[in-house]
């Protein structure tokens, strides 16, 4: 391990002789000529120890970034507004924003400030390193999502379901655009991704977690995850049949 930081003056200093003491004016040239390298000895520093994933910012993290094949672009990923549909991710209402004309770019690119880089790396590198496991899935999409509990599912064949527990995604969220991209699935597998609320999941009597009407919510794909209210059966938190539920007369 190299040793830093130092103080290059006492370093320096103390290895005159001992009938220099005293002499004020040659510690004082000593002193000052010796004083510009600790600063140096501070960047030397930096280089070492502010470069490694747990610390490095900036270009540093841009260059283990490019090391892990993970740029800081995540493409269109941020949704222009234009006048649309509740279930579009750039849809606006009536007198909110323009008409979007055939050559209109519906979306721009997003970049991760650092924080969010590092996770996204840290996903990365256990990416690189997976063998398409339950496990390993789980540990990518809780790391790059900045979620917990991911749950994994089988489905028949070559299928699975992925369940992230974080309402909060829905189609306008820069997460809903990497989310299929991270999945370090193996090859020929497919994943079908949805959004829960573990706290909270929908179920029955019979099952071992259970909440129940008004309580419970159910689980659903990122594109339909809207914040619209049209049922009360759930708080709101479920648009599985557009509020026509018998059992729901405020519709």
């Amino acid at each position: 391990m190299v040793d830093f930081p130092n103080d290059h003056e006492e370093i320096a200093w103390s290895h005159f002789l001992a009938q220099h003491i005293g002499k004020f004016y040659t510690e004082g040239f000593v002193r000052a000529f010796y004083s510009p390298l600790n600063v140096l000895d501070k960047a030397q520093n930096d280089l070492y120890t502010l470069r490694w994933l747990e610390t490095a910012v900036g270009v540093q993290l841009d260059g283990i970034g490019s090391i892990v094949g993970l740029s800081r672009e995540i493409p269109n990923s941020v949704f222009l507004p234009f006048f649309g549909f509740i279930h579009q991710a750039s849809g606006r209402a009536f007198g909110v924003a323009r008409m979007r004309r055939e050559r209109d770019p519906y979306a721009v690119s997003g970049y991760r400030g650092d924080e969010d880089y590092r996770l996204a790396i840290i996903g990365k590198i256990a990416d690189n390193n997976s063998h398409g496991t339950a496990e390993d899935i789980m540990t990518v999409c809780n790391a790059i999502l900045g979620v917990t509990q991911t749950a994994v599912f089988d489905m028949e064949n070559a299928n699975i379901a992925v369940y992230i527990n974080d309402l909060s995604i829905d189609a306008a969220d820069y997460r809903a655009n990497i989310v299929n991209e991270v999945i370090p699935r193996a090859a020929g597998v497919g994943a079908n991704v949805y959004v829960f609320d573990v706290d909270h999941t929908f179920g029955f009597e019979n099952q071992l977690i259970y909440f129940g009407f008004n309580d419970g919510i159910l689980a659903r794909s990122i594109p339909s995850n809207l914040d619209t209210e049209y049922s009360i059966w759930d708080d709101g938190d479920s648009i599985w049949d557009d509020g026509y539920s018998s059992w729901d007369w405020s519709v």
